[in-house]
């Protein structure tokens, strides 16, 4: 069906009202939308070291391939052996992907999703909730977990022969992320330009629809004239 703008500025007038409903509609969803928003995220970092030593040691053996294989047994433990997802930058953060709510725990990776690299015997816990204290909670449950899990595989160790596991006070922030005024407006621009355009498919598809099914009676109603002129006739 070829529409000209001739077309579409005659359907909106004649079937106006499609164009508000759709805009109403679309109104309602985008009101949805900026209730929903915003989240809160945290990136938890917990650091693997050789016993008796600390994270700021030079001698700390975070880059020992056996410390990395232990906090790399751990991360699959907790995840109960999926694994994490990759992205093509390693500092994307979890919220970026969409995800609304979830929890990641994995190795840090100083490569990408082609190419994995861990140079550190450091585990990051991503975790994006609708609340802080979701978030707070799942923090603490998660960390406790890690904790639980190292004391376990070591048990058989002495205190003083155990990989150290450390939790990083500056990342235990939670922080709560919203869009921009500049991301808001876009949004919104966006879904008023696609209710136009939904608005104006709708208006112009009623239009011809109605405009057909007009025509479509008007000659039944002329041929039932003609018959009856006929008919008439011959009588």
């Amino acid at each position: 069906m070829f529409v000209t703008v001739r077309d579409v500025v005659s359907a909106f007038g004649r079937r106006w009202y499609v164009l508000i409903a759709i805009l109403l509609c679309f109104c309602g969803i985008a009101a949805l939308l900026a209730r929903d928003g915003g989240s809160f995220s945290t990136r938890t970092v917990v650091t693997f070291t050789l016993p008796a030593r600390t994270t700021l040691d030079p001698e700390s053996g975070v880059s020992d391939a056996s410390v990395i294989a232990f906090a790399g047994a751990i991360a699959t433990e907790i995840n109960l052996g999926r694994p994490s997802p990759q992205y093509s930058d390693s500092s994307a953060p979890y919220y970026g992907a969409g995800v609304r709510q979830g929890v990641i725990v994995g190795l840090r990776n100083a490569g990408n999703q082609w190419r994995s690299s861990y140079p550190f015997a450091t585990i990051e816990v991503q975790i994006v909730g609708r609340t802080y204290e979701w978030v707070q909670q799942m923090q603490h449950d998660v960390l406790e977990k890690i904790e639980e899990v190292a004391s376990v595989q070591q048990s058989v160790l002495s205190p003083k022969d155990r990989i150290v596991v450390t939790v990083e006070p500056l990342t235990t922030k939670i922080e709560q992320i919203e869009p921009s005024r500049t991301s808001q407006f876009a949004a919104f621009g966006a879904i008023f330009f696609a209710a136009l355009l939904a608005g104006g498919w709708g208006a112009v598809g009623l239009d011809h629809a109605l405009m057909r099914r007009r025509a479509g009676t008007s000659r039944t109603s002329s041929h039932s004239v003609t018959q009856r002129r006929v008919k008439g006739s011959t009588a």
